[in-house]
């Protein structure tokens, strides 16, 4: 069927009358409003818009203009995969030409291990399949956390319950364990009654966590002592019998009859780390509700200690109640009500029946607890008066004849070895910082003496007011030693002036003849004996005091008593050890000396280094260096070796060398003396000790610096032989 040419008649029969109908309308609404409206302007023809005509020549036309467009698209789109493909291709037979270079031709050179690494090696993802064949590893084959070695504590169930029945008797107990280098302390409770934990288990875990392993030659040596120790304390402790029973005479009172109160005097002097608790109390021991541990929790919470602290109050009470225990075993006390009969141990106990629950103001100081902080020096300091103290209870004899009673009088102190540890609360973070090895004499720096200054307990630079450490009244004593340290004074008094005059100064008027002071002396704060002055000296002054002679004559004397400084210093006080100086201004005062540290000897102080600026000229060595080096030369004649100047940094706490960067705030700038050995440059050496240069003189000893020395004079003979003039 052909088409047709789209008229108004074939619209409208095509449509069934539509367009007539539209037609007749639109006419009428001509009609009616009489013209029509096209673009805007008033016109009386009706415009009609022409439909374009599809026939079947377009409908082809457009569908082969279709198909062609695809096809482009379709051979476009085949064309870059094919180029993609040729490229990948080429890319890959490349890739296979190299790995098989690499594989042949440079394989010295390109290992797997370079090219692909040499994976992970670490955290137990090492190399697999290099031991033999796979085998089965059970939990009690595996290798323990921590490399641990000693025996794992293992019991069953029915054990357990077994110890849950048994009754608990707490037996204090203290390891002083002193072994070549290492010294071990320690306090803990044991329970006499322990079923499950045996003393060897405990021993080797102990000195295992001290850091104490089997391979070690002091593991054994150490263990053995620790097992000893506590099997003589374990047998050798004595519990105390508490009897509960009826009044014989329900009308009188428990008092009448009997008076089983045995109140003791308990003394705490513990040291763990850096930190020292000292307290007195009173105990009763004849109270079975008493509970050590109780307390000490107690104790330890109001005074916010750490749990090492809570322990070891536990063990001084138990330790110190034992004493008595053993004591009352030792007269044969029946522990029935009964007063005790020994005269010495009557007078160990405290009084009883109590009069008053209140004490005097006087005795305040002496049942008030102290916590301080301990410094290296006075750690040192403490650790010598402990040796002392047992070394002399070892040598103490009490009475002869009768039975042997401990001293009551005295109480052992207290000192913890630290664990090391990063995880537990008041340990050591390092093996030095818990104290397990003795230290080297003349490690720490120590003052210089006084004029007159014979005490080895005396205070320290480091114990000076700003310190935390005790004040003057607990540094002195309780009222009972007062006078033993007097007639202490003045027996070094009379040895420091001995060839002098025997006429009384104003500094004697103390009496240290008697064995105890008055009552008027111990009611009231003592002040102390000596008086330290701190002096702020300008830096000039100071490099003019240390470039001048440390011991000026007298002729000199004029320089330093004029200055700012000697005016404004008023006489030091009288002390014990020495007489009191004369008030008057003319008389000519010696300059206190400053002492260098080791290796500073000849330092000087030296500008800050400005940043983008070439650093300042180094002033010359000292003399004596020098005339320490020549001297050197004389025995070496064929080392090369020169004296120099170092700029370093200072701490200026502790005035040592800082060799962290970036360098610290606040850090002193000095010129160092310091000895380059030009056969080795890598390395400056410090000059000593004082004014020599011994240390020195042990780095040309070594053969790597004799070999040194020795290629050096080969090369110069080889360059004379051959004409060539050797350098210098």
């Amino acid at each position: 069927m052909a088409a047709q040419p789209f008229t108004p008649a074939s619209a409208t029969s095509s449509t069934g009358g539509v367009a007539t109908a539209t037609t007749s309308a639109l006419g009428a609404d001509e009609n009616a409003n009489g013209s029509t409206k096209t673009d805007g302007s008033p016109t009386g023809e009706t415009t009609v818009m022409e439909v374009p005509v599809r026939t079947k020549e377009s409908f082809n036309k457009l569908m082969v203009e279709r198909y062609m467009m695809r096809d482009s698209i379709a051979a476009a789109a085949l064309q870059q995969q094919l180029e993609q493909t040729r490229k990948q291709t080429g890319r890959t037979r490349d890739r296979i030409h190299d790995y098989k270079a690499i594989r042949n031709e440079y394989r010295q050179w390109f290992p797997p291990s370079r090219l692909y690494g040499e994976g992970y090696n670490g955290y137990a993802n090492g190399y697999t399949e290099t031991q033999g064949p796979s085998r089965i590893v059970y939990p009690s084959q595996k290798m323990r956390p921590g490399r641990r070695v000693a025996p794992v504590l293992r019991y069953k169930r029915k054990d357990m319950l077994k110890q849950a029945e048994q009754h608990e008797e707490l037996v204090p107990v203290r390891l002083e364990v002193e072994w070549d280098k290492i010294r071990l302390r320690d306090t803990f409770t044991w329970n006499l009654h322990e079923r499950l934990v045996h003393v060897e288990v405990f021993a080797s875990q102990l000195v295992e966590d001290m850091g104490l392993k089997p391979p070690a030659p002091a593991a054994q040596a150490v263990y053995e002592q620790v097992v000893t120790q506590m099997r003589d304390q374990l047998n050798d402790f004595y519990p105390f019998a508490h009897f509960d029973e009826d009044a014989l005479d329900p009308e009188l009172p428990y008092s009448a009859y009997k008076n089983d109160e045995m109140r003791v005097l308990i003394k705490l002097n513990i040291t763990i780390g850096q930190h020292t608790l000292v307290d007195q109390f009173e105990w009763e021991i004849n109270n079975p509700s008493n509970s050590p541990e109780e307390f000490a929790s107690n104790m330890a919470q109001d005074l916010s200690l750490s749990g090492e602290f809570t322990t070891a109050i536990a063990h001084c009470i138990r330790e110190q109640s034992q004493l008595f225990t053993r004591s009352l075993y030792s007269v044969g006390h029946p522990f029935d009500g009964r007063p005790v009969e020994d005269p010495d141990l009557v007078s160990a106990f405290l009084q009883t029946p109590l009069q008053t629950v209140f004490r005097p103001m006087q005795q305040a100081k002496e049942y008030s607890p102290y916590l301080y902080e301990l410094s290296d020096a006075d750690l040192e300091r403490n650790e010598t008066i402990f040796s002392r103290e047992q070394r002399r209870q070892k040598r103490s004899i009490n009475r002869r004849g009768g039975p042997q009673l401990p001293d009551l009088k005295e109480r052992q102190r207290t000192i913890r070895t630290m664990v090391v540890s990063s995880v537990l609360p008041g340990s050591a973070p390092n093996l030095e910082e818990s104290r397990l090895y003795k230290r080297a004499a003349g490690t720490n720096r120590k003052r210089p003496v006084r004029d007159g200054d014979l005490s080895e307990s005396d205070e320290s630079e480091d114990s000076a007011p700003d310190s935390p450490a005790p004040s003057s009244y607990l540094a002195q004593g309780t009222a009972r030693t007062r006078g033993m340290r007097g007639a202490a004074s003045a027996a070094a008094q009379r040895m420091a002036n001995l060839g002098r005059s025997e006429t009384p100064e104003a500094s004697a008027a103390i009496h240290h003849h008697e064995t105890r002071t008055s009552r008027r002396f111990r009611e009231e704060t003592e002040e102390p004996l000596h008086l330290y002055v701190k002096l702020k000296v300008d830096k000039e002054k100071l490099r003019r005091l240390l470039a001048g002679p440390q011991t000026p004559s007298m002729s000199h004397n004029h320089g330093f008593g004029t200055s700012a400084v000697a005016k404004a210093m008023p006489p030091p006080p009288p002390t014990p050890t020495a007489p009191a100086p004369a008030t008057s201004s003319t008389t000519p005062q010696a300059p206190t000396t400053y002492t260098f540290p080791a290796g500073q000897l000849g330092r000087l102080p030296a500008p800050p280094l400005v940043p983008g600026q070439s650093p300042p000229p180094a002033p010359p060595p000292p003399e004596w260096l020098h005339e320490a080096l020549r001297e050197l030369q004389k025995q070496y004649p064929n080392d090369r070796f020169e004296a120099m100047m170092k700029y370093s940094y200072l701490d200026p706490v502790t005035e040592m060398p800082v060799q962290t960067q970036p360098v610290p705030e606040g850090v002193k700038h000095v010129w160092l003396p310091r000895i380059r050995c030009l056969d080795c440059p890598t390395k400056l050496y410090t000059p000593g000790p004082d004014m020599t240069a011994q240390k020195f003189e042990a780095h040309l000893r070594f053969s790597s610096h004799k070999e040194k020395v020795r290629q050096r004079l080969a090369g110069i003979i080889d360059e004379t032989r051959s004409g060539t003039p050797a350098s210098s």
